[in-house]
């Protein structure tokens, strides 16, 4: 007889019998009496049923008619078994929770299977359930995929192109605007006169200074954005000679031949001190030093990953191959290079927008909230919540937008005067009205001014040094002196008269268009249409000039629209630039649109494209500055002229005067300096061992430079640590110190400690891998180990399972340290040292007031302390000396604040990690057996 299989167990798979058995035929079993009578019985109903039935007339072809018999729910209820109901319970109550990832350890999935295979065979609610299993199936992956490999998807195209990669020339440089709106209503058949407008609702007759004390950075900033999106081609205006996406065009270019032309080819560096976009050299000359700073950050950036190399991304070609291979090789090394700095410095701006400056326009900068509106906020199933709104999928700009972001009401008095004099200098002193041909005329002057080589422009007066740079005090007085110039008011009446023609281009290029008017625009977005002018702008007069002009607000065009509306009130938070209405609202949805629709902002922005050191480089923590990551740009352009806490760096879109009263109301004043950058000495290395011997024998002209930043982390009593300063009270305190600290047997105290310590730690922190013991050697054994020498010493709450009870784990009390001390002594770097200092004096903070604590219960009543170990104190020598060292301290006349913040906790930053560096360095010299 031949083998059954079940095809369950073998996936329906029977195997062949073999030729030497193919002879032997099976013989089928005879059914039991039972089941013989049974299925004769079922035959018998089925054919009677069959018998009663009426001719078959129904279907023209002599057939019956199929009527599918469904089974109900009673059916399906009746083959519910105990297991299937439990299941039945588990999925409601993660459909109620609105939970979306499975804990698959309990096999939910597979019990699902269980339940619908057990329902009656194509049942509704059989149906229903494995439609929304093939569903979850089949939405756990892209259809189609929105990410790809290769380096054509995985930088950035020159012109913008493959965002979407199914509709690569979306939002693509050189392609035609999108429409936001369609329009329906009726115009006037006779337009009013675009001056006449002009003159009577946008003309500014005396300077209106933005509410909120807005500085012109924002105004610069949003320049930027501006141009980063649009560039109405002349000879065609539906097209965008720009790309749909906030790219860095103005620094990069939009086309290959502008990339090509700020690259140096080398290195993935570009040009000093370049941008590609000429037309930014027209505008005043805040706008442009803010796209140098981006090109140093870029240069910054790309010889980090240079020096990094992490994963071998960026090696050095191998010194055996040929020429043409090597120099495709370097060729190669450069574009990752450039392209991935492109990346990472792209980061930076888009973290800047959403972060500073959107903060700024809805007045988050005024509240203590880390709450920001930012549009890459994942949804969907991976971080356990609905998927509302797709991500990565592509942007168009409308012309709409085009005229949305006409924002020159908001130029400052002194940038007024910078176009005015920008006029002169390209057409003379009497040029005549400023009008439409005049502007063409400054335009073509303009047009032959500017070098078609970056490296080559200038602007604003500077000049290029040797080097080809601008010169960095020159640029940062200039920064400074527009960080401090409000920026001008919207509404109506406060454009620049020598925007005239611009201005009448913009209400020309609408018509042109034939874009929807206010009210249709408005409607678009939710918002309700205006029924009177005086909903418009409730000042009388422009009131009746629209009137005049329009006779029904139905007929006001967008752009005269928008520009002669009423500026909104300035509400804490909500309303920060104080737009006017109707763009204080649409301007959020298009800031949604562009981020949120941008790939590499969103699915390809991650540590794998811009490598871990350049995503976390531009990255924004809550924590610091609710977010504001502005500072990392000018420090890093310029580190020689911001100090690490300047208000004029951490936000540079506010007035300095104004941040001061926003950050003394939030309690935050005392963490910033509010003076004006000027030039800092140059750091010097010294690395000659005569120049060092000098330098430390001379201590009345070199002092140590550690005092700031102790009495940053432990207040006035840090400037009396023993470390601090070179007086004679800092030189007392260290012979009291090692008075104290060094007796006879001090030093065999040390040794047994580390001893018994050293043994103790590789018996706990080995482990077997592979067949072989390994350690962390490092983390585990030698920064551990002085972790417990110093909380030994200075009953420190160190929690181990000899004291559970203590506060901090062993890495949290070793980093806790290692910050003190990097903070005290080794900040270097302008842009790290901020967040660096708030981190460290936080868990300083901390971790003295809990020492402090222990300190007055050991002097007042002779506890041990809280959170801390209790040793025998005839075993613990240690513990015996940090007892006698703080009485000691005490008789020598030192408060509990001196002992605390100016004698324990700077000893202990200073001790720990300073020893770790020692036993790591001495690795390769030391042989550690671990059995």
């Amino acid at each position: 007889m031949a083998e059954h299989k079940n095809g369950v167990a073998t996936n329906g798979y029977e195997k062949k019998s073999s030729p030497a058995s193919s002879s032997t035929k099976s013989e089928a079993k005879p059914l039991p009496n039972g089941d013989k009578k049974d299925g004769i019985v079922k035959s018998f109903k089925q054919l009677r049923v069959a018998s009663k039935r009426p001719l078959p007339k129904e279907m023209g072809d002599g057939s019956y008619r199929v009527v599918e018999n469904r089974p109900g729910l009673k059916q399906d209820i009746r083959r519910l078994r105990g297991r299937d109901l439990k299941t039945l319970l588990e999925i409601v109550k993660a459909k109620v929770k609105g939970e979306t990832q499975q804990d698959d350890k309990t096999m939910i999935m597979e019990r699902t299977i269980q339940l619908v295979a057990n329902l009656s065979d194509h049942s509704k609610v059989q149906e229903s359930l494995t439609n929304s299993f093939i569903s979850q199936l089949w939405n756990s992956i892209d259809h189609p995929p929105m990410l790809y490999m290769g380096d054509k998807f995985r930088f950035r195209q020159p012109d913008g192109s493959n965002n979407n990669p199914y509709l690569p020339q979306l939002g693509a440089a050189r392609t035609p605007y999108s429409r936001t709106v369609r329009p329906k209503g009726m115009s006037l058949g006779a337009q009013p006169d675009p001056e006449a407008i002009f003159e009577s609702v946008f003309a500014r007759d005396a300077f209106r200074k933005n509410p909120n004390n807005v500085s012109s950075i924002l105004w610069y900033w949003a320049t930027i954005i501006i141009h980063d999106l649009f560039w109405t081609n002349l000879q065609d205006p539906n097209q965008n000679d720009s790309s749909s996406y906030l790219d860095l065009a103005p620094l990069y270019g939009s086309t290959e031949k502008d990339r090509d032309s700020i690259r140096t080819f080398k290195d993935g560096q570009l040009k000093p001190d370049c941008f590609a976009d000429k037309r930014l050299i027209g505008n005043p000359p805040g706008v442009p030093i803010l796209l140098i700073m981006f090109n140093r950050f870029h240069n910054h950036v790309a010889t980090n990953l240079a020096d990094i190399n992490e994963g071998g991304r960026f090696s050095k070609p191998a010194e055996h191959l040929s020429p043409e291979a090597a120099d495709a090789a370097w060729k190669k090394r450069d574009t990752e290079l450039f392209e991935t700095a492109r990346l990472v410095t792209s980061g930076l701006y888009i973290n800047i927008t959403l972060i500073d400056y959107v903060r700024n326009i809805i007045n988050l900068n005024r509240v203590d909230t880390t709450w920001t509106l930012d549009p890459r906020q994942e949804m969907g199933v991976s971080v356990g919540t609905k998927d509302l709104s797709e991500s990565g999928t592509g942007n168009v700009v409308s012309a709409e937008f085009n005229l949305c972001y006409r924002w020159h009401s908001c130029l400052s008095e002194m940038d007024d005067k910078w176009v005015q004099d920008f006029y002169t200098e390209l057409l003379g002193e009497n040029y005549g009205p400023m009008n439409l041909q005049t502007m063409m005329k400054a335009l073509k002057a303009f047009e032959a001014s500017v070098a078609d080589e970056p490296s080559e422009r200038t602007f604003g007066g500077f000049k290029r040094g040797p080097d080809g740079k601008f010169n960095d005090d020159e640029l940062v007085e200039a920064l400074a002196t527009a960080i401090e110039q409000p920026g001008g008011a919207f509404g109506g009446r406060n454009v620049p008269r020598i925007m005239k023609p611009i201005e009448m281009l913009g209400i020309m290029r609408g018509r042109k268009w034939n874009l929807a008017g206010l009210n249709e625009f408005r409607k678009h977005f939710g918002l309700k249409a205006y029924e009177t002018f005086e909903d418009i702008n409730s000042d009388p007069s422009v009131a009746d000039a629209l009137r005049n002009l329009y006779q029904h607000p139905d007929y006001v065009e967008l752009y005269p629209g928008i520009v002669a509306e009423e500026a909104k009130t300035p509400m804490v938070p909500g309303v920060g630039i104080a737009p006017t209405y109707t763009i204080s609202r649409v301007v959020l949805s298009d800031a949604v649109a562009l981020v949120r629709g941008d790939r590499y902002y969103t699915t390809d922005y991650n540590p794998r494209h811009l490598t871990n050191w350049g995503y976390k480089e531009v990255d924004y923590d809550l924590k610091v500055n609710h977010g504001c990551v502005f500072y990392k740009l000018f420090l890093r352009a310029f580190p020689q002229h911001f100090k690490g806490n300047s208000v004029y760096a951490h936000y540079p879109m506010v007035i300095p005067s104004e941040n001061k009263k926003i950050l003394t109301n939030i309690k935050r004043a005392d963490r910033f300096d509010f003076s004006r950058p000027e030039p800092t000495a140059t750091r010097i290395n010294i690395i000659g061992y005569n120049a060092a011997k000098y330098i430390l024998e001379d201590q009345q002209k070199y002092r140590v430079c550690w005092e700031e930043g102790l009495k940053h982390l432990m207040g006035e009593a840090g400037g009396r640590f023993m470390l601090s300063g070179d007086t004679a009270l800092h030189g007392q305190q260290r012979k009291c110190m090692g008075k104290l600290l060094y007796n006879d047997t001090w030093r065999n105290a040390v040794k047994s400690f580390y001893a018994t310590a050293a043994e103790k730690l590789l018996a706990e922190k080995s482990y077997r891998l592979a067949g072989k013991m390994q350690v962390d050697v490092v983390r585990d054994v030698g920064n551990v180990a002085h972790t417990h020498f110093v909380a030994r010493m200075f009953n420190l709450p160190l929690k181990t399972s000899e004291n559970p009870k203590g506060v901090f784990s062993e890495q949290e009390l070793y980093m806790i340290l290692a910050v003190i001390f990097v903070c005290i002594f080794f900040d270097i770097d302008p842009a790290k040292s901020f967040p660096l200092r708030q981190g460290a004096r936080e868990v300083a903070q901390k971790l003295g007031g809990i020492i402090e604590m222990n300190v007055k219960l050991a002097n007042s009543i002779g506890v041990k302390g809280l959170f801390t170990s209790k040793p025998d104190k005839n075993d613990d020598p240690l513990a015996r000396y940090g007892e006698n060292m703080a009485k000691g301290l005490k008789k020598a006349g030192l408060s509990t604040e001196d002992i605390v913040w100016s004698q324990i906790l700077p000893t202990a930053g200073a001790m720990v990690p300073n020893q770790a560096q020692v036993v790591s360095s001495s690795l390769p010299t030391l042989q550690l057996r671990v059995y």
